[in-house]
C-alpha cells in the first residue's frame, strides 16, 4: 500500500498502529504524538471500548475473550474516529480492566490534525481500514511480547500471573486468526524490538514523504 488518501491540503490524517499485544503499539502511539506535539496531535486507543459486562458475573467476565472483535464496540470506535476526522470532539469510553466493566465517566478527545490509533484490532473491519491514511505494523518476538504483556498486566491492570496467562492463550489464539491480518494492510511494517526514536522517524520519513508537513 502506498500513502494516497489523503491530500496534504486535507484537515486530518489518520494513523493507525497494529500488531499483536505487548508489540509496542501503546508505546510508539505516545511517541509519535511527542514528536508531532500534543497541540497538533491525540491518541485513540481501541483497548478503551471493550464492551461492559455488569450484567455478568465476575466468573462470566474472565471467561470472556477480550481479544476478540465481539468484546469491542467497534461501531462506536468507527464512529468516534470518523467525529474526530471531522473535527469533532467525543467523548471516549472509560474501561476498568479490574472489573471488565465501563466506568461512569468518560475522556473528552478534541479533534487534533493529526489521530493516532492503536490496538490489535484496529483494522478488523473494511470500513474502519477506509478511515486511516497510514497503517503501521508493529511486529516483535512472542517472548519479548509475554514479558511486556506480563509485566503491564501486573502493573496497571492489577492481575496475577495466573490470569495473565489465561488472557495471553486466548489474546494468540485470536491473534494469530485475525490481528495478524494486520500486516497484509500495513504501508509500515517495523520491529517493536527496534529502538523507539527509529521508527518514530521511519514513521515521520513516510509522512513527510507523501508531502505532508509537520507542524512545529
Amino acid at each position: 500500500m502506498t500513502v494516497n488518501k489523503m491530500s496534504a491540503a486535507a484537515d486530518h490524517y489518520v494513523i493507525a498502529i497494529a500488531g499483536g499485544s505487548g508489540s509496542g503499539k501503546s508505546t510508539l502511539a505516545d511517541a509519535l504524538v511527542s514528536e508531532i506535539g500534543s497541540p497538533f496531535a491525540t491518541v485513540l486507543t481501541v483497548d478503551a471500548y471493550y464492551r461492559d459486562l455488569a450484567h455478568l458475573s465476575l466468573t462470566e467476565r474472565e471467561r470472556t475473550n477480550f481479544d476478540h472483535p465481539d468484546a469491542l464496540d467497534l461501531a462506536l470506535f468507527e464512529q468516534h474516529v470518523l467525529a474526530l476526522k471531522r473535527g469533532q470532539t467525543i467523548q471516549q469510553p472509560c474501561y476498568d480492566f479490574e472489573t471488565h466493566c465501563r466506568r461512569a465517566q468518560t475522556v473528552e478527545i478534541i479533534a487534533r490534525k493529526w489521530i493516532v490509533v492503536e490496538g490489535i484490532l484496529v483494522t478488523a473491519t473494511a470500513s474502519l481500514r477506509g478511515l486511516y491514511d497510514q497503517v503501521v505494523y508493529v511486529e516483535a518476538d512472542r517472548t519479548v511480547r509475554w514479558q511486556r504483556r506480563l509485566q503491564r498486566d501486573q502493573r496497571d491492570r492489577g492481575r496475577d500471573e495466573a490470569s495473565i496467562a489465561r488472557f495471553w492463550a486466548r489474546a494468540e489464539e485470536t491473534f494469530t486468526t485475525q490481528g495478524a491480518l494486520a500486516s497484509e494492510y500495513a504501508d509500515l511494517i517495523i520491529s517493536g524490538e527496534q529502538a523507539l526514536d527509529a521508527n518514530v522517524r521511519r514513521i515521520m520519513n513516510v509522512i513527510c514523504g507523501s508531502g505532508l508537513s509537520i507542524p512545529k
